[in-house]
């Protein structure tokens, strides 16, 4: 029998009988190819399972839980830093949370976020349905964390009138990035900023019609070599963290 014999049947049952554990895996059902080592992803708060996993299957697999790689110790990855967005004018736009963020530590929050149009003109925020937090020390800003899954890219825009609220889905996931506090944030009060990416009012222009908005955010987007769109980030808003 050969590795992946085995492993098919592990990643079958954990599919199976502990939906949601797995965040990426290669199909059991497919055959073809299949050659060690095998790349498996699991949820912040499946450690225990990667530990199994790896006492069974060693170096024969290569495990990631959250954002980092199993077991401690092993380098994780160094994404090329970006620069911060810089924060929103509070005289433009304000925002706060629709309600307490609170999640169980590992875990994700699909949550909401206020945006209040303080100008005189259409606020439009392309998203691909959501917008992401990441998770920061409240006192030092430093980033600690936030969602380590895949997520699907369409073009999404949110439009808020002028003097207008608008809510804005936000997720907010609990991956560590920083291997001293585990895989999973732990408990605590924590902080959670937000970048938008804002459609400048030279694409989006006098129509007020969503399909247009849409063309012309992909066109600002995909059309123009080396044109980004203006992001800006969220005061710090409050998280809590609970075991």
């Amino acid at each position: 029998m050969t590795v992946w014999d085995e492993l098919k049947v592990v990643l079958a049952r954990l599919r199976d009988q502990q939906p949601g554990t797995l965040m990426q895996y290669p199909m059991p059902e497919v055959d073809e190819g299949r050659q060690p080592p095998f790349v498996i992803g699991l949820e912040p708060w499946a450690a225990a399972t990667a530990e199994e996993l790896h006492r069974q299957f060693g170096d024969d697999v290569e495990l990631t839980v959250g954002a980092l790689p199993y077991p401690p110790g092993r380098q994780p990855p160094h994404p090329p830093a970006a620069r911060p967005a810089d924060l929103f004018d509070p005289d433009e736009i304000a925002a706060e949370l629709d309600g307490p963020a609170v999640v169980g530590s590992g875990h994700t929050l699909r949550h909401g976020l206020l945006l209040r149009n303080r100008t005189g003109r259409e606020l439009q925020i392309a998203t691909n349905g959501q917008v992401t937090a990441v998770v920061v020390d409240p006192y030092s800003g430093e980033v600690v964390g936030g969602y380590a899954g895949f997520q699907q890219l369409p073009l999404i825009i949110f439009r808020v009138a002028p003097g207008q609220t608008g809510r804005v889905p936000l997720l907010i996931g609990t991956a560590s990035c920083m291997p001293r506090l585990g895989y999973a944030i732990p408990p605590g009060d924590w902080g959670i900023p937000a970048t938008l990416t804002l459609v400048p009012h030279d694409d989006a222009g006098g129509d007020s019609r969503p399909g247009d908005a849409h063309r012309r955010a992909v066109r600002a987007v995909v059309g123009r070599p080396g044109r980004d769109l203006p992001r800006r980030r969220t005061p710090i808003l409050p998280l809590t963290i609970t075991a």
